[in-house]
Order: structure tokens, then C-alpha cells, then sequence
């Protein structure tokens, strides 16, 4: 379990300073423990002398034999700080640290369920604890996340103040469960949330596709902490997403003209703005900024394309799509679905409309072969292209593709249904409204009927009286 390991390094591994380390005298006493105990990790003879003396001195002292097995804990000698934690315990079982060590060393060696059964020993025999709660919550959050639930919610009973909500959010968080993390964030005092907390929320309602919740996050907390362009960036990533392109070159030129260090990331969000406002030549230099302080990034290039063609440059637009193209190994069905759209364009143009259009053609079959599972999507995106082109019988054979691969597949998905209804309407319209051939048309808003009832060109075209089409794809 990786993500055990992560909750161990870092912060909590340094648990015996910030939670234990009450006292001075052992406080001091520790600092040479620590200092050959690190210059000698994993060996439990390191500071032989120092440690004999330390713990006679504080053997009546829980928490600082704690703090001691922490110490071993961070030097990765884990049998020593394994000993002082039992030790502790043979003398006060309701010493909850000593169970979180024990824990700790568990979950640090990837062992899952000891490390949850020690934390839960914790939470048992030290209500009062909150960090027995965390730690159990932050084991079991993945692999069993009702358990983490349950935890959170008992040590809200048990500590009515502790701010549960957001550790809850952050355990969320850093586990990829967005939906989870504003659960949690949206039952906390915002005024009350820490600047990383904040940044959390934002970034959480981002990905889950809420960018209104993750504007106003960020907008609230740019307000509270002016000088932290963090929040600018996450407000100026979700103005561009809404389409508040004046809003998002007012967050760029707070993020330009402050000292910070200026990212690529600036400088292509400030290009998104520009590109929104019509300014391609303006978004273009903001790009190629992006390109020169970062030459491995190469979503510039896909940005200064899609500048060119906005800007009706489609030559140009290719020119930069193929760039683009040719060092992206990872190229997704979208990428493709892009480079197509270039050849489209010129094509609605009249510039050698046939042999583009069949370029574009050419790129979605290489979408199918690469993604199959798209198929559908993909063939219905070709008809589609086709017919704007013109080529209105190349678009009805591309629906037929999408007939053929869903119409009689047993084990059909939701997502295949549906591009097979979009098929079924495409074709229908095009030969009842194109062709001018209801009959044609009708087998086809047979199958559309049984699918889709309620289609009102389905209902129309098999009615007694014939009426005019609608406009397919319009339900």
C-alpha cells in the first residue's frame, strides 16, 4: 500500500517533535540521540550509551520514550522503535501514541492491516486522541472508505471542536476522491480553513468539474491572502474554463506584474484569455513565452494551432497541430479529434474540399484503430464533418459504420446506445430531409423508436400523415 507510505513520510513521521516534545530537558537530551541515530540508519546500536542513559532518566515518562521511538522510527530502525513503544505499554495501556507508533512502523512497511488494527487500538484505548482517528482514517480511506467514514464521524463525537470536516477534505484530497473532498469542505467555516486547505478546495471543485465552486474558492481566498498568486492562477484557470476571459486576463496581469517567479503555466492561461478576446497574435507571443521557459511542455504548440485557426489560418494551424502531434507519445482521441478538425475547416472552405475532408476522414479511422471503444462517437463525428463539407452521402456512410458495430451487439453499453441513437437520427434525416425519401428513411425510425420513443422525428416520419423533419441531432 504506496499511499501508506506516503501518509507515513513527511509531516507525520515527525510526530514525536510536534506532539510529544513537551518537556525541554528531554527535548535537549534527544538532540544527540537524533544526530547519530540519522548518521547510522537502521543500526539499533547507534547511540548506545546516549539511549540507555535517556531512558533511565525519563522511564517514568511515556511520552518521551515515545519521542525516543520516534527518533529510531525516523533513523528506519523500526525493531528499536518497536521496543519502545511496548515498552510504554507494559506500563499504560491507554497510551494511545504508543499504539499510533506501533502503527506507523506497520504502515511504513506496507503493512496494511496492522497498521489500521494498531491505529484502532489507538482510537479503543485513547478516545481523546485525534490522531489515532486520522491515521485510521487515512489507512482505510481507499480500501474501505465507509470504516474511514465512521471514524471521522466518532471522533467528532468525541471531540466536538476538533475541525474533523477538513482533515476529512484533505484525507479525500490527496486520495484523488474530489466529489468526497468538497463534500467535506463545503460543511467547513471557510473562514475558519487554512491557506493550503483553500488552495485544496479550489483545486478538489477544478477536477471534479465544478468550476463556479472552484472560482469562487479561489476568488475568496486571493481576497484573504492578496499576496499569494497561488489563487490568482487557480481563479485564472477557472475564468478561462467559464469563458470570464476579461476576468482571466485581470488575474494574469496581477500574477505578471507581482515579483514571483513566473510559470509556463502563466503565460499559457494568459494566452487562453487572449485567444478568448480574439487577440491570436497577442495569444501567440504569450505561448511561444511558455515554450521558451519550459521546452519540454508541448501543449503551447497545441495552443498557438488552435490561435491559428480561431484566427482562420488553417496552414498555420496544421504547421503547429503536426509539431504538436509529432512529440506527443501519449496523444489522446481528443488530440486526433483536433488535428481533424483543421482539415474540416479548410474543407467548409472550398479549399480542395474533397482531399481534405478525406484527410480528416483518414485521422478518424486512425481514432477507431488506437480507441475502439469510441468507435461510435468517432464515425458519428465523421459523418457529421462530412456532411457540413458537403459530402452529405460520405456522412450517411459513416453512420452506417456506427449501425453496423452497435445495431445487434448483445452486450451493448450505455455509451454504444447512445451513439447508436445519434446514428439512427443522422440517418433518418438524411434520407427523409436530404434525399427527399421517406421510406428510406423509415426502417431506420423503426429501430430509432424502440431506443428512443419519444424521438419527434421517429414519431413524425411513422405517423399516417407525413410532416416536415426536424433538424437531427436537436433532441
Amino acid at each position: 500500500m504506496k499511499t501508506i507510505k506516503y501518509l507515513c513520510v513527511g509531516a507525520l513521521l515527525l510526530a514525536s517533535a510536534s506532539t510529544f516534545a513537551q518537556d525541554v530537558n528531554y527535548k535537549t537530551l534527544l538532540q544527540p540521540i537524533a544526530k547519530e541515530l540519522k548518521a547510522s540508519p537502521g543500526n539499533s546500536l547507534a547511540a548506545k550509551d546516549l539511549v540507555k542513559k535517556y531512558a533511565k532518566t525519563f522511564k517514568k515518562d511515556p511520552e518521551a520514550l515515545i519521542a525516543l521511538g520516534y527518533e529510531f522510527f525516523n533513523a528506519k530502525t523500526y525493531d528499536k522503535a518497536n521496543e519502545f513503544a511496548d515498552l510504554v505499554l507494559a506500563k499504560n495501556k491507554a497510551m494511545g501514541a504508543a499504539y499510533i507508533l506501533k502503527g506507523d512502523i506497520a504502515a511504513v512497511q506496507d503493512n496494511g492491516g496492522d497498521a489500521s488494527m494498531w491505529y484502532e487500538q489507538a482510537m479503543r484505548m485513547d478516545p481523546k486522541n485525534a490522531e489515532g482517528y486520522i491515521k485510521f482514517a487515512s489507512v482505510n480511506r481507499k480500501a474501505n472508505p465507509v470504516e474511514a467514514e465512521n471514524a471521522w464521524r466518532e471522533l467528532k463525537k468525541q471531540i466536538p471542536d476538533f475541525p474533523v470536516e477538513a482533515e476529512a477534505a484533505h484525507n479525500f484530497y490527496i486520495t484523488g476522491n474530489m466529489n468526497k473532498a468538497i463534500e467535506y469542505f463545503d460543511k467547513c467555516d471557510i473562514n475558519k480553513l487554512e491557506k493550503y486547505r483553500l488552495s485544496e478546495f479550489a483545486t478538489a471543485a477544478y477536477y471534479a468539474g465544478n468550476q463556479k465552486k472552484s472560482l469562487e474558492i479561489a476568488n475568496f481566498s486571493a481576497n484573504k491572502f492578496p499576496k499569494e498568486m497561488g489563487f490568482q492562477r487557480q481563479a485564472m484557470r477557472a475564468n478561462n474554463e467559464l469563458g470570464n476571459y476579461q476576468d482571466a486576463l485581470a488575474n494574469a496581469q496581477k500574477i505578471l506584474n507581482d515579483t514571483c517567479k513566473k510559470t509556463s503555466f502563466d503565460y499559457n492561461n494568459y494566452g487562453q484569455a487572449l485567444k478568448g478576446i480574439g487577440q491570436y497574435d497577442k495569444a501567440i507571443e504569450q505561448y511561444n513565452k511558455a515554450l521558451e521557459l519550459d521546452h519540454k511542455d508541448i501543449k503551447p504548440l497545441q495552443y498557438i494551432s488552435e490561435a491559428y485557426q480561431a484566427a482562420g489560418n488553417e496552414d498555420k494551424a496544421l504547421e503547429y497541430n503536426q509539431m504538436y502531434m509529432d512529440k506527443n507519445e501519449n496523444a489522446t482521441p481528443s488530440d486526433y479529434v483536433k488535428l481533424a478538425s483543421i482539415y474540416v475547416d479548410k474543407a467548409k472552405k472550398g479549399d480542395n474540399a474533397q482531399a481534405n475532408i478525406a484527410q480528416a476522414n483518414k485521422i478518424y479511422e486512425t481514432v477507431v484503430s488506437k480507441f475502439p471503444s469510441i468507435a461510435g462517437w468517432i464515425y458519428n463525428q465523421a459523418g457529421n464533418n462530412s456532411s457540413d463539407a458537403g459530402f452529405d452521402d460520405l456522412g450517411a456512410s459513416y453512420y452506417q459504420k456506427t449501425i453496423d458495430l452497435y445495431a445487434n451487439k448483445a452486450d451493448r453499453d450505455a455509451d454504444e446506445t447512445h451513439y447508436l441513437i445519434q446514428a439512427y437520427q443522422l440517418i433518418g434525416y438524411y434520407y427523409w430531409e436530404v434525399k427527399k425519401n421517406l421510406e428510406a428513411a423509415k426502417p431506420y425510425y423503426e429501430k430509432l423508436i424502440i431506443l428512443s420513443p419519444d424521438d419527434k422525428n421517429a414519431k413524425a416520419a411513422l405517423a399516417p400523415a407525413e410532416e416536415t423533419p426536424e433538424a437531427a441531432g436537436n433532441e
